[in-house]
């Protein structure tokens, strides 16, 4: 194991609407809208894609070593060395409650240039109808399997008609093996986002850019 400089530029394309809600509506118009920056256009946090990846490469070690990876069923211990070399790799590239996470992870953003289009052309409450749609939804009753009544939303959604680039960087302990696993996990992710139920977030992820030394 050695300690590393991981530099990957990251190329997210949609191939279906994504939705990552912000927790907010718009009045009279739209119950969920997307998240957006503040100059009000669209982009895939940093957040919600460490996580993406933390869940995917956890399964993926699991399946390899399942008694290394702290925290689990089976090793239900958490890490809490003195020296972040010796956590998990899991520990070691996502952090928890012992420690930072070695890695950084940046928002999913468009290119400059489409963003400065869409922010010169873009509504108050909405996003330019050529990069979003609004859906309709009704709530299931789980039990009942009927319609709620008075259940009826909208949402906004975004449409798959822009990549998406996100960096991953920092120093991190790790070996070869775990390297090749951490990469092939990010490149086998094929949803984003909320409501994939409903066919929605499906993607491909290309490392472009990379550097391991």
């Amino acid at each position: 194991m050695k300690k590393s400089n991981i530099n990957l530029t990251l190329a997210i394309t949609f191939d279906s609407p994504f939705i990552v809600g912000s927790g907010f509506g718009a009045a009279g118009l739209i119950d969920l809208k997307s998240v957006k920056d503040k100059d009000d256009i669209v982009y895939f946090p940093a957040t919600s894609l460490k996580g993406k990846i933390k869940a995917e490469f956890k399964k993926i070690m699991l399946t390899i070593d399942s008694g290394d990876i702290c925290n689990t069923t089976i090793n239900k211990e958490i890490c809490k060395f003195d020296n972040i070399k010796e956590a998990c790799v899991i520990c070691r590239c996502f952090g928890s409650e012992f420690y930072e996470g070695s890695l950084i992870f940046e928002d999913a953003v468009m290119d400059y240039e489409t963003h400065d289009i869409l922010s010169k052309i873009k509504t108050d409450k909405i996003m330019p109808q050529s990069q979003s749609a609004i859906r309709t939804g009704i709530r299931i009753n789980r039990i009942l399997k009927t319609a709620e009544d008075k259940a009826l939303f909208n949402f906004e959604t975004v449409n798959p008609s822009i990549v998406f680039t996100s960096r991953i960087h920092g120093d991190v302990w790790l070996t070869d093996e775990e390297y090749i696993f951490f990469k092939k996990t990010i490149e086998s992710i094929t949803h984003l986002g909320g409501n994939k139920a409903r066919g929605l977030g499906r993607c491909s992820i290309e490392v472009n850019e990379e550097v391991f030394k």
